[in-house]
């Protein structure tokens, strides 16, 4: 199927809205802006891009629109003497829910206002509609869009200027509902919707309202949903999502990397290449980095891909438990060994991950006189719990980590030698994020997302954000990043986050790096600036995401703005999966 397809030999919806010649807005129940076409854009003469996430206010015409469709669900919006933009709103349904509601726009003539059915006949904003829709006086059909010839497989000849009464006994399923629900909407003067089974065995609901025009004529307006053609869809987005993320052993790596590793810097891919090599064998591994960088990710990556993946991963940090219970927690003590010990005595740590892996966190802090038994637990993989006389074997993978430089340690007489050599068997060094800001961007917005669902919150980053963002020193690494991006989830109130949300200490810091990063070069345009910003976003984007599709909902902007940004620039979508499924092949 290609790119861009919702069902074999259809058009998608976002295809549709965006080729429509007739301006289209959507809000959600909010009144949040969350779609806006190129028809939309030039007839009110704005950019999408300043509205997305923002309330329907940030309309330049929202106060006479708004005062006008409170009254009634069409308007006319005068900008200027001879231009006359025809307003008209309905709901935004999902599953017979609202969702939101619809805005669409028309350029119209004062001529063109006054004349024929005036809004009922509309003829380009129905055709916008994914949904069949027909309107019928009380003598016949008068119009039906391209979205009905569609779900019925008709031609327009067979349906428009069709007597209604002679649709009582049609054989055609759509055809016959249509004089279904014109007539019971007509006598009970309100919306009606029934269902009914296509002779394919599609469902479609099918929906009447009587609609009474300026000019005195009663219509009803019907509008039939395939109900079968959108369960499609879900499932074969499920399909989709479910193949993403398979167990598959292949797909194990993708599932992986999405969910916890972020890795788009070259550094950090070199990092996880030797991460995914070493994962496959026993060795002993020592992580190096400062604070926040990870580690412990890796570590749990090392044991996701290892043949121990089935057996436990215990964590202990060394720095964090005094000196005096240090011992016992590692390797366990038997009952009466002490005052105060357990009456049945308790397993120690390098026990209880038998089969598995144990991090040992922090471990430059360890006191050096429990680094000798470590040693000899390293060599033996066998060690005696406090108190007691027979040795306990073990079948462990150690994974150590530390932030300080051992070999400083070594030299200083405060870390074992022989210990540091047993560890440093295959060293990983995790870069700080000063160092690899090329993750900032991708980092961020995976966190925004983990948060935004944690939270019940639908936020985006701007653009300006993410330059300080990317610009900023990071002395607390990854963590710090996490941290101040559910900080500005939780206390900003603005639905798209901008610098004046950070702390001011780390606003002035980012700014200042900014600043001291563009010294000496020259000062670009704004609008080079903004054509810079926008083709980095989306070559980050473009390597994260498989489609286009993807790609849209990630940045917050809709499917047609990525299309035209992507030609724009010259770039191509889904480059790191295809060359990721050419070498799986190859």
């Amino acid at each position: 199927m290609e790119e861009g397809s919702l069902f074999p030999g259809s058009i998608s919806l976002s295809d549709l809205v965006a080729s429509a010649s007739v301006g289209i807005v959507a809000t959600d129940p909010r009144d949040i802006i969350i779609m806006m076409n190129s028809k939309a854009e030039t007839l009110l003469n704005i950019e999408r891009e300043n509205v997305i996430g923002r309330t329907l206010s940030a309309l330049p015409c929202y106060e006479e629109v708004s005062q006008h469709l409170n009254k009634c669900n069409k308007a006319v919006l005068h900008k200027s003497v001879d231009q006359k933009l025809l307003i008209a709103k309905g709901p935004l349904l999902s599953g017979g829910k609202m969702k939101g509601t619809l805005y669409f726009l028309q350029d119209f003539s004062a001529a063109e206002v006054q004349g024929g059915l005036q809004y009922c006949n509309l003829e380009v904003l129905i055709d916008g509609s994914h949904d069949g829709i027909i309107l019928t006086d009380h003598e016949k059909i008068i119009k039906v869009n391209s979205s009905f010839l569609r779900i019925s497989g008709l031609r327009k000849e067979y349906a428009e200027g069709k007597p209604i009464a002679q649709l009582a006994d049609n054989p055609h399923v759509c055809l016959k509902s249509i004089y279904e629900v014109s007539d019971m909407a007509r006598q009970q003067k309100k919306s009606v919707t029934i269902m009914r089974t296509m002779h394919q065995g599609n469902e479609i609901y099918v929906t009447g309202t009587p609609i009474k025009c300026d000019c005195g004529v009663e219509h009803v307006a019907v509008n039939i949903r395939d109900v079968t053609e959108l369960q499609h869809l879900k499932e074969q987005v499920s399909r989709l999502t479910a193949l993403y993320l398979s167990t598959a052993k292949e797909n194990q790596l993708d599932k992986i990397i999405g969910g916890d590793v972020v890795v788009e810097s070259p550094v950090m891919k070199r990092v996880l290449d030797l991460t995914l090599r070493i994962a496959k064998v026993d060795s002993v591994v020592l992580i190096l980095g400062e604070s926040g960088t990870g580690k412990e990710v890796f570590a749990k990556l090392i044991h996701s891909l290892s043949s121990r993946s089935n057996g436990p991963f215990i964590s202990i940090n060394c720095g964090a438990i005094p000196e005096n219970l240090l011992e016992s927690e590692l390797f366990g003590y038997e009952k009466g060994s002490f005052s105060g010990a357990g009456k049945d005595g308790k397993p120690g740590l390098f026990e209880l991950a038998n089969g598995g892996v144990i991090f040992l966190d922090e471990i430059g802090e360890m006191p050096l006189s429990l680094q000798v038994k470590l040693l000899k637990v390293l060599q033996d993989m066998k060690a005696y719990r406090l108190g007691g006389v027979k040795p306990v074997k073990f079948d462990v993978r150690v994974v150590a980590a530390t932030n300080r430089n051992l070999l400083d340690l070594v030299r200083e007489e405060k870390f074992r030698e022989d210990l540091f050599y047993r560890l440093y068997v295959v060293p990983i060094e995790v870069p700080p994020l000063r160092e690899r800001r090329e993750d900032i961007f991708p980092l961020s917005w995976h966190f925004l997302k983990m948060y935004n669902q944690k939270y019940k919150q639908s936020k985006t980053i701007s653009s300006e954000l993410i330059e300080i963002l990317e610009a900023y020193n990071w002395p607390g690494n990854v963590r710090e990043l996490q941290n101040i991006i559910e900080r500005l989830i939780v206390t900003s109130d603005s639905e798209v986050l901008r610098p004046e949300h950070l702390p001011r200490s780390m606003s002035l810091q980012g700014a200042e790096d900014l600043l001291e990063k563009k010294e000496g070069s020259e000062i670009p345009s704004l609008t080079s600036a903004k054509e810079q910003v926008e083709r980095s976003m989306l070559a980050q984007a473009v390597e994260m995401k498989r489609t286009t599709r993807e790609i849209a909902h990630m940045l917050g902007v809709d499917h047609s703005t990525v299309v035209r940004k992507l030609q724009k620039y010259g770039l191509s979508e889904g480059k790191r999966h295809r060359s990721r499924r050419t070498e799986r092949h190859a």
